[in-house]
């Protein structure tokens, strides 16, 4: 039923000691730790509470508050995401109240408290199949790396997922009674698909977690998966009928899906560099050769030899897959690697250090060296970073190689017990897991929007917010208006609208794909530009093109709007424009 079934049976003497609750860090300096440990810990949440959210999530949060102001709930639109996602985020708004700033630090907050509550849930059902120190390792790496996350991945919808996941695998392994803890677990992985419908795979990397830990429940859990499942696709349609539509609709969105290009030379080329981009950013995944080999070395069954390996291998092959089918290589649909990465590390240093009674210096190092020189690099302006891309990447490979020929020898070679060398495997990892909370931390190494860092960001919508005063004087604060505009000139502007496509993607999309104009959603969305209660439309013509859109669309608004007077707003890069 475990990994390994030796890990709480056997006789090693530094395994002894672990039970015993012997540190290996001296008694007189542990209130020392704690405090410092605390204080880490605080600083580095107020960083991501500081850090705001993602372009992306203010994206789908700006449609639900402007149409909500209207008298749409969010059930009723479409920002882009499923209903599961748009209730839970929604959900989350409702919880806060103030300024921009203070909104989204009180939602980072929520999140991270649900974070640590999924990781303290993690550490419970580990505890039926590992040792209490890998246990606690395990989870002390995953909350570690949900709370961190990348600015680009918090609170998307593949990382909403991942921390369903973790739940779910939690709530299948602590419960006694097994039909309510495979219930319960059922229901969580259900809710993790139904984030995106993509993001099944993490669901079924949960799945394959729970199959190496408890593999009864595994399947139990999966039965129960199954029936929620098209239980909640099923009350989703019931509350909004559009959205099956929407399904099947929203992926004519991506001209980018490999069921539309195929998988050729271009598509592997976008693959290696948005899986490099990850490495360099996130040293767990790069160093996931160097963990593999540790567990292998360190495992004393053939069954938790392998079963982690394979189950790490296969993982990568299923997020992986993922990320190809979609085609459009943002790194947050790689959401799920992070947190496997620390969950990987942390297991197999600690099953190293009670093994041998002590960590292995050479992937620890390497891993402290990584967590202080990425943000160093990683904060470089985006030109230097472009130019000396390769020679990162050829740095990045050398410390992984000798972290790797450190991770053979150490594990052939008798080790010494030493103290101290659990807390610096606490540090290096808090290093490399903390990369993502430093404000000057780029969403991409050299490619797609990697000219945005939370500090950015953060200040872009402030200033967006401030610059558009001036347009909310001028049009009034409650008047109802049409967005031809991405989701986060909504978020700013906060004018109400009653279209139920806030960000008009289906028109949008016209620019460069004249296919959707034989949509129902398009159809439906061009239908907004005649409601006589908008009195003014919004456009943002870098987003937005008017002059490239579909001409039905360029028809519909000269028709109902004047946008040949005074209209510029050139502080905001808008135009407005009042009903005729």
């Amino acid at each position: 039923m475990t990994v390994d079934s030796t890990a709480h049976t056997s006789h090693h003497p530094h395994e002894l000691a672990a039970d015993q609750g012997e540190s290996h860090f001296p008694r007189g300096l542990r209130p020392v730790r704690t405090i410092t440990a605390a204080a880490a810990a605080l600083a580095v949440i107020a960083l991501m509470c500081w850090g705001g959210l993602n372009h992306d999530v203010r994206y789908s949060l700006g449609g639900i508050r402007a149409t909500h102001r209207a008298g749409l709930a969010a059930s009723e639109i479409f920002v882009h995401r499923p209903l599961a996602y748009r209730w839970t985020i929604a959900g989350l708004d409702a919880l806060t109240a103030g300024p921009v700033a203070v909104r989204e630090a009180l939602i980072r907050l929520a999140v991270i408290v649900l974070s640590l509550g999924a990781a303290r849930w993690l550490r419970a059902g580990l505890l039926r199949t590992l040792p209490r120190r890998e246990a606690g390792a395990v989870a002390v790496a995953v909350g570690a790396a949900l709370v961190c996350a990348p600015a680009w991945d918090f609170l998307q919808p593949e990382w909403l997922a991942v921390l369903l996941s973790t739940a779910a695998v939690g709530a299948a392994l602590a419960g006694r009674r097994t039909a309510l803890a495979v219930s319960l677990s059922g229901v969580l992985l259900a809710l993790a698909v139904l984030m995106k419908y993509t993001t099944a795979s993490t669901a079924l990397l949960a799945l394959m977690v729970l199959a190496v830990l408890d593999r009864r429940r595994a399947v139990l859990s999966a039965a129960a998966a199954a029936l929620a499942t098209p239980a909640g696709l099923a009350l989703a349609v019931w509350t909004e009928p559009r959205e099956w539509r929407w399904l099947h609709e929203f992926s004519s969105l991506n001209p980018n899906s490999v069921f539309r290009t195929g998988f050729g030379a271009e598509q592997v080329h976008q693959l290696g560099t948005s899986l490099v981009n990850e490495c360099v950013l996130v040293p767990v995944v790069a160093l996931l050769p160097v963990t593999l080999t540790l567990l292998v070395r360190t495992s004393t069954t053939v069954r938790a030899r392998w079963s982690l390996p394979a189950l790490t291998a296969s993982g990568l092959v299923v997020v992986v897959g993922t990320v190809v089918v979609q085609g459009q290589w943002f790194l947050y649909h790689l959401a799920q690697l992070p947190v496997l990465g620390a969950a990987s590390w942390a297991l197999a240093v600690t099953r190293h250090l009670t093994r041998h009674g002590r960590t292995p210096a050479g992937p620890v190092g390497a891993t402290a060296v990584l967590g202080v020189a990425v943000p160093l690099v990683a904060g470089q302006p985006l030109a230097w970073r472009t130019a000396h891309a390769t020679p990162t990447c050829a740095v990045l490979a050398v410390v992984v190689l000798l972290a790797l020929v450190a991770a053979l020898a150490a594990a052939r070679r008798p080790a010494r017990p030493r103290r101290g060398t659990a807390v610096a495997a606490v540090v290096a990892l808090g290093l490399a897991t903390a990369i993502p909370a430093w404000p000057t931390t780029p969403y991409s190494f050299d490619i797609r929007h990697s000219d945005f860092t939370a500090k950015s960001r953060t200040e872009a919508v402030r200033d967006l917010t401030h610059r558009l005063d001036g347009l909310r004087s001028r049009v009034g604060p409650d008047t109802p208006v049409v967005y031809l505009a991405f989701g986060d000139i909504a978020y700013s502007l906060g004018n109400p609208t009653r279209c139920r496509y806030p960000s008009p993607a289906f028109l949008q999309r016209t620019s460069y794909d004249p296919d959707v104009t034989e949509l129902t959603s398009f159809d439906e969305n061009l239908d907004c530009l005649d409601d006589p209660a908008a009195r003014y439309l919004i456009v943002d013509p870098g987003w937005f093109p008017l002059n490239r859109v579909a001409p039905a669309v360029r028809e519909a608004v000269d028709a109902a709007y004047d946008c040949t007077g005074p209209t510029a707003f050139p502080d905001a890069g808008l135009r407005v424009c009042a009903r005729r």
